[in-house]
């Protein structure tokens, strides 16, 4: 060969290798395709929708067999057509101690050399984070789910989720295991993005929420935080939070909670069937001072509300146990509580999102509630999916002014229609204070072409007791001898009531109650101690009579069965408990009587056979 045909056979060579590589590269997308349209002609699925396109990206690397094996689980029938998915099972955490504090959820109990210490925690927070601080960020939890739930099969395309969680001044132990439980029990491939949104916390005692707070999140996936410019409070933080959000599905938390092994499909899987309905978790108690895991059975309570519209627990009615096939299908919930539910992005937005005029808390979960079931939605608790939340009795942080009352008072001049005068004659206080403009709140009711509030009373909320059937009498519970009336003085449950002139307060409205209880701002004057001169205390109604029963006809004697004492003025300002005698101290009368308003005498059922 002579040397200057070299460089020609060089070139020749090239081409030629250009060639197969060009060739093998098409058979290698030909072979692709043709076997992606085998796949979805024979498991009608699309794959590009199932995996991620990072994965794709890859190939079927080891990644990608891990991410089937650990987040996706397929389920085929006899004859190999998909099924769908089961539900995720997380692995033990890396750091799992089965003798660690608090491990599958059980109880921790402060040492006695440590409760100063756990005490000051405590008042600084109202939880204990003496305890919190001491508990793995990654421990783990029973499962309180119903055994039904854990054969459950989900559809393959389920939707992905936002999960906003704002903050102020929270403990950092509370807002990280809340971080890990959704990362660790979630499937990764459903789970978007995890937003906390941090509602102007101080850098006062609380440094290690800001730059501290970025270096450990900078290590996790999908973790982002944004910060208001200054305080707004939980409504308003959650909308800055919401407006970040990039799935399809918002779900909003606390940022004190733990969610439980198969927390995440069911909540998905009620938007993916209809993107109008509003999913909530059933909400199980982390206990503020143990930090121990409590749960129930499933599906025994659903929410509700009292006329000031605050949100209150109900068992469900015989009706609703009636529509429900299963122990583990949806519960229709009248409302919902508020702090954990999930809703599509573009469902939210449709309702309006929540009233940009409300002020820090209360009374959007009542707006968010009406609005979904009137506005063509529908609110549900689902028994499969559970998580653990701290109650804390009181919150850490103030804000001035009756922001609570204003909230409500705009939902209930926008949503409850005439119905808002039973709001009214519980706190009649109100009818003089401002509640703002709400023109565009009722033009987004006309526009969304929303039901009456009267189709949600006869179709939703179908027990509620209205004001006008509830009482047999209302108003100042009055001894007329000495003028003087019954007052809460302004305190709450597990307070003494006491006895003052009579006055234009609303600390001294009461009802007697068609169950014979005598109730004030939903509390229920009761009496445990059958001793001479025993005080009369305020607790949350339970509606079993007992200790809680009073019989009384007007312009009489007040009468309590349980202890056999009648109601006495006392002395001072002391209202006690004394052996009936008849006497002008033991003569009471309310403002109102409603005489055909009839007791309902409780049917205890015996329990001899």
């Amino acid at each position: 060969m002579l040397p200057e045909e070299l460089p020609k056979l060089k070139m020749c060579g090239r081409k030629t290798r250009g060639r197969l590589l060009l060739g093998f590269t098409i058979f290698g997308i030909f072979f692709w395709i043709t076997a992606i349209i085998y796949i979805q002609s024979r498991e009608k699925i699309d794959i590009f929708d199932t995996l991620s396109l990072d994965l794709l990206r890859e190939g079927f690397s080891q990644k990608l067999k891990l991410h089937y094996r650990n987040s996706i689980e397929l389920v085929y029938d006899q004859n190999q057509n998909l099924l769908g998915r089961k539900g995720y099972r997380p692995p033990l955490p890396e750091d799992y101690d089965p003798k660690g504090l608090g491990q599958n959820g059980t109880a921790v109990i402060v040492p006695a050399e440590s409760k100063n210490a756990s005490e000051q925690l405590f008042n600084r927070n109202h939880f204990n984070q003496w305890i919190s601080d001491r508990i793995s960020l990654h421990r783990t939890l029973p499962d309180p789910r119903h055994p039904m739930c854990k054969d459950q099969i989900f559809p393959l395309h389920l939707p992905t989720t936002s999960v906003v969680v704002v903050f102020h001044n929270e403990a950092w132990s509370t807002l990280l295991r809340t971080v890990h439980s959704i990362l660790s029990r979630s499937p990764p491939d459903l789970l978007h993005e995890i937003i906390l949104q941090d509602d102007y916390s101080d850098p006062i005692g609380h440094a290690e929420l800001f730059m501290p707070l970025e270096l450990y999140t900078s290590k996790l996936e999908k973790v982002k935080i944004f910060r208001n410019e200054k305080h707004e409070g939980l409504i308003r933080s959650r909308l800055n939070g919401f407006s970040h959000a990039t799935a399809p599905v918002v779900t909003f938390l606390d940022a004190h909670c733990e969610v439980t092994t198969g927390w995440l499909e069911p909540l998905l899987e009620r938007i993916y069937l209809n993107e109008t309905t509003v999913v909530c978790p059933e909400i199980d108690v982390i206990d503020d001072r143990t930090f121990q895991y409590q749960f129930g059975p499933p599906a025994l309570m659903r929410g509700v509300f009292n006329w000031q519209l605050y949100f209150r627990w109900a068992l469900i009615p015989p009706e609703e146990h009636k529509r429900r096939k299963s122990p583990i299908d949806p519960v229709w919930s009248p409302t919902m509580a508020g702090g954990l539910f999930a809703i599509s992005k573009k469902f939210f937005k449709r309702l309006g999102t929540y009233d940009d005029q409300f002020d820090v808390w209360g009374g959007e979960n009542m707006e968010i509630s009406f609005k979904a079931w009137l506005c063509g939605g529908k609110l549900e608790i689902v028994p499969c999916s559970r998580v653990g939340h701290v109650f804390r009795h009181n919150q850490p942080y103030k804000f001035g002014g009756n922001f609570l009352s204003r909230n409500s008072q705009r939902v209930a001049e926008v949503w409850l229609d005439d119905y808002k005068e039973f709001f009214y004659q519980v706190q009649p206080h109100l009818r003089k204070e401002e509640f703002g403009n709400i023109a565009e709140r009722l033009e987004l009711k006309k526009k969304l072409k929303c039901k009456p509030f009267k189709w949600y009373l006869q179709n939703i909320y179908t027990d509620v007791v209205l004001p006008n059937e509830s009482s047999i009498a209302k108003g100042k519970l009055k001894n007329p001898a000495s003028n003087m009336c019954l007052d809460t003085m302004g305190k709450t449950a597990n307070a003494y009531m006491s006895i003052y002139p009579c006055a234009n307060s609303w600390t001294m409205e009461m009802s007697y109650s068609i169950l014979e209880e005598l109730v004030v701002s939903e509390l229920c004057l009761d009496v445990s101690d059958n001793k001479d001169g025993a005080r009369i205390q305020l607790y949350d109604c339970h509606g079993q009579g007992g200790n809680q029963l009073w019989l009384h006809k007007k312009n009489g004697e007040i009468r309590h069965p349980n202890t056999g004492k009648c109601l006495d003025r006392g002395s001072g300002n002391t209202p006690v408990m004394k052996p009936c005698s008849g006497g002008v101290s033991q003569m009471w009368s309310f403002d109102t009587y409603y005489p055909n308003v009839k007791a309902r005498r409780l049917k205890i059922k015996s329990t001899t056979g």
